[in-house]
């Protein structure tokens, strides 16, 4: 979202006021100096405005921000289809999307074999900012086994397993109240990560869905193959 409209849809201060503050070098993005009008915020990106009355104010475009057009779908995706844009010999999530959705960007994708929460946009900065490692979003998954997981695999999968010359871990892998379907955390996204975790400790996974990515959980009366609009 560009500077002018998100101050004014914050209610902040009347355009004419922001763009002076602006010409005036008083407005700062991530502690670097605006000088353009068509600036773009991003998410976790910080403004700082120095006040004529050496008043300051502060603040971080962040997930739950009312005056930033953040415009997400939260779509249940079903096992079997690939998160792609087309595939050959696969149906993709796009088949299951109103024609309208089919220029939606998706976010962390699932594998084929997955399923549940899959966020969409229509903003590829967005996307970017969710992804990018230095955030550490953290994504939360239910894993069902056929054996129980051991104290001390739970303990070597949160410190660090090796696989294909690439360090993985869970942040975290507590049990449930279903036998043998554990939640897992984690708050990297390589790829097919929680499976090599699970192959590579020698578990057998039956199913694989993923309930929340930051903020946002998977509703339980969404069926799967539907969306909802969120922010």
């Amino acid at each position: 979202m560009l500077i002018i409209p998100y101050l004014q849809n914050s209610k902040w201060r009347s355009r004419r006021k922001i763009v002076s503050l602006i010409q005036g070098g008083q407005i700062f993005l991530n502690n670097e100096k605006i000088e353009s009008y068509k600036s773009e915020l991003k998410l976790w990106d910080t403004l700082i405005i120095h006040l004529e009355d050496w008043e300051t104010y502060s603040v971080t475009i962040s997930e739950n921000d009312d005056s930033a057009e953040w415009k997400l779908i939260l779509f249940n995706k079903p096992k079997w289809y690939v998160v792609s844009k087309s595939d050959p010999y696969n149906s993709t999530i796009y088949e299951l999307l109103p024609e309208e959705f089919k220029n939606r960007y998706y976010i962390w994708r699932l594998d084929k074999d997955s399923r549940g929460l899959l966020l969409l946009t229509d903003t590829p900065s967005l996307v970017n900012q969710f992804e990018h490692p230095k955030y550490e979003i953290q994504k939360e998954y239910l894993i069902q086994l056929t054996t129980q997981f051991s104290d001390e695999d739970k303990q070597r999968a949160k410190s660090w397993i090796i696989d294909e010359w690439e360090l993985l871990k869970f942040k975290d892998i507590v049990p449930t109240k279903e036998m043998f379907t554990y939640k897992v955390t984690i708050s990297e996204g390589k790829k097919r990560h929680i499976r090599r975790v699970i192959k590579h400790l020698w578990y057998n996974l039956i199913d694989l869905q993923r309930i929340k990515e930051a903020q946002r959980e998977l509703p339980k009366d969404l069926p799967e193959g539907q969306r909802i609009y969120i922010k």
